[in-house]
């Protein structure tokens, strides 16, 4: 519990950031990553726990199958929601709850759609994972698909501005995580790949030699969608020799699925990477994989890179952890990196690794203030995960904690035996934790939204037994300041993604088409939740 006199201090520290004037424009708020929207002033403290269903945009109201929606959605000034889910259809929902406009994307490849179609029956278009990103300079809302393809739509009508395809060659790359910004007359996007899936399709029967895919930046021209500059993480793969085996091809990986985040005073561009895929020739990693790279935002050209763990080469079929070095895999980085200042006043960029630490580089040289171990590591979704916060002088991040052995369960019927879901908050070096919350056997997916001095996240499942208890999952709000949990909701099926807050309402999405130990939710949502009559504080 923080003292009054360290609540100002910290409610001043955490206002003194740019934020969106309305709604909640990217899948991290701005341009910062800071999950948090400094202008709530209606839902707070004293009257979140009264918080109640304004609507569910679902099958019904859509009139047409919503199938899983993974994809955090954004909020424009007049309240209109914009979100796309798992079969490929990007939907823009009123402020009641109505469809007002929705589009297909294009058609997946034939590797994609053989990842999807056994769990979700035939999609209308290749799926949207991430998301979207409102633009300021024009009435555009843009969005990626799961082949790359990124799409500007008008936002009164949904009428298509321009569609940027080609951008990843690869069948299995694309938009797979909230990596989409819009910045200026500048579009942000990230490339990463489902190429980690390539074992499980060669099983199947259709060939993926893996593999190949690169991650990228590329930096499109919000008026036309023509590319201006792209960076690559990783060379081009080229065949490996037989004792890399079962890798064919290499080195792959390095892919950015986190929102690219902007320092607008240097318009220097950040993002952090993924493991790799595959190895290069000599059996090791690339310098660019796990790590935090900083970019001329101009150009692309590379001004430092920080890479926090070596030879990390995994792709789903591998044994995990290493067993030749003991080396747990699947280790990079989802969080995007956060910019802000420390106490002292130095601009740091920070971000939770999947190996449960959380890393504060220098801004301007990458060079390493501090990195701390929060979270136990372990070899499956463990550590920090997508989408943390900063706000009021404090990191906020979550992920799986191991509490008590590695998955004690035989049959496999409870996975994430022995571990926890866990919200944390940090101070800005990350060196002291304020408090955690624990949810026990939930692995905790989706990110975090910070809003008037409360703490929002989903938890993906409620039960320790998801074989035989009903299916549930939990929205929770939390007191920034002490841990205190202020209300905790519940709803019939599965969730993944992020909450988003914004003008009074808090926004969820609903489906589960990424953890099939807890079973596959085949259809999704969108649902808004709100105060009932009089009970608007105005904290």
């Amino acid at each position: 519990m923080l003292s009054r006199s360290a609540y100002l201090l910290l409610l001043a520290v955490g206002t003194q950031k740019s934020a969106c004037s309305h709604g909640w424009e990217l899948a991290g708020y701005d341009e910062t990553a800071s999950a948090f929207n400094a202008n709530e002033r209606r839902l707070g403290p004293n009257n979140v726990a009264r918080l109640k269903v304004d609507w569910v945009f679902d099958e019904t109201a859509a009139g047409q199958p919503v199938r899983p929606i993974h994809a955090t959605p954004v909020i424009d000034a007049d309240g209109n929601a914009y979100v796309g889910d798992l079969g490929g259809r990007f939907y823009s929902v009123s402020p009641s709850g109505t469809l007002r406009w929705t589009f297909a994307a294009d058609a997946p490849t034939p590797e994609l759609g053989a990842l999807v179609a056994p769990e979700l029956g035939a999609p209308d278009g290749s799926p949207f994972l991430g998301g979207a990103a409102l633009a300021t300079e024009r009435p555009y809302v843009v969005a990626g698909d799961a082949n790359g393809r990124i799409y500007a739509r008008r936002l009164d009508t949904g009428d298509e501005v321009w569609t940027a395809r080609g951008l990843d060659a690869n069948p299995l790359g694309g938009v797979s995580g909230n990596s989409v910004a819009v910045y200026g007359d500048t579009v942000l996007v990230g490339m990463s790949s489902l190429e980690n899936y390539a074992f499980v399709l060669s099983s199947a029967g259709l060939r993926v030699d893996c593999c190949s895919h690169q991650g990228e930046l590329v930096a499109l021209d919000l008026a036309t969608g023509a590319e201006r500059w792209r960076y690559v993480t990783s060379p081009p793969a080229a065949p490996l020799p037989p004792a890399a085996a079962p890798f064919v091809l290499g080195p792959a990986g390095g892919d950015i699925w986190s929102q690219p985040t902007l320092d607008v005073d240097t318009h220097t561009v950040y993002v952090s990477t993924g493991q790799n895929l595959s190895p290069t020739a000599d059996g090791h990693s690339t310098p660019t994989s796990d790590a935090i790279i900083a970019l001329d935002g101009s150009n692309g050209a590379v001004e430092w890179v920080h890479q926090f763990t070596q030879n990390d080469i995994w792709a789903v079929g591998v044994p995990n952890p290493n067993p030749v070095t003991g080396q747990l895999l699947d280790m990079d980085l989802g969080d995007a990196p956060k910019i802000y200042r420390l106490p002292n006043g130095r601009k740091v960029v920070a971000a939770g690794q999947k190996d449960g630490r959380y890393h504060v580089l220098d801004a301007a040289t990458g060079d390493l203030v501090k990195t701390t171990q929060v979270l136990a590591a372990r070899n499956d979704l463990g550590g920090f995960q997508t989408g943390g916060a900063f706000a009021y002088g404090m990191a906020f991040e979550h992920g799986l904690n191991a509490t008590a052995g590695f998955d004690t369960c035989e049959d496999g019927s409870c996975p994430y035996e022995g571990f926890d879901g866990t919200v944390v908050a940090l101070s800005a070096d990350g060196a002291r934790r304020i408090w955690s919350v624990n949810v026990p056997v939930s692995p905790l997916l989706g990110g975090i939204a910070v809003a008037n001095r409360v703490v929002y996240f989903q938890s993906p499942v409620e039960e320790a037994n998801p074989q035989t208890d009903a299916p549930r999952w939990g929205l929770y709000a939390i007191d920034a300041l002490s841990g205190a949990v202020l209300e905790r909701m519940t709803f019939a099926g599965r969730a993944i993604a992020s909450p988003v807050v914004s003008d009074g309402h808090v926004y969820v999405t609903s489906g589960n088409g990424a953890l099939p130990a807890y079973g596959i939710m085949p259809k999704g949502g969108l649902v808004r939740l709100g105060l009932p009559a009089g009970a608007d504080g105005r904290d």
